[in-house]
């Protein structure tokens, strides 16, 4: 999807960006087991199917940096994700699709 001039300013106006991080957490802290790698690409797939776009791929993930809060790795929180940009009138869709995961 390519976003040129006045359709750009509102495009931007009109969304949120959101990572697939985000996702993954929420979808882990729901009971969610699928490996990240399957995650990220059905995120991603949704996502754009919603009409949203990448802005960018593997964004490093910042968790709590304490000792004994990370639990990084395929079947936990990732490392690194895309981050989109999404309509906000269609987060209802997505999280809705993500509680059908």
């Amino acid at each position: 999807m390519s976003v040129k001039g006045t359709d750009r300013k509102l495009f931007f106006m009109n969304t949120i960006k959101i990572g697939a991080d985000e996702l993954i957490l929420w979808l882990r802290k729901n009971g969610n087991k699928l490996p990240n790698e399957n995650l990220g690409r059905k995120i991603h797939d949704l996502i754009i199917e919603l009409g949203g776009v990448m802005i960018e791929e593997n964004y490093p993930s910042h968790w709590a940096n304490q000792s004994g809060d990370k639990n990084v790795d395929r079947f936990d929180l990732p490392k690194t994700a895309a981050q989109y940009k999404i309509f906000t009138n269609e987060l209802k869709e997505l999280y809705d699709e993500l509680s059908n995961w």
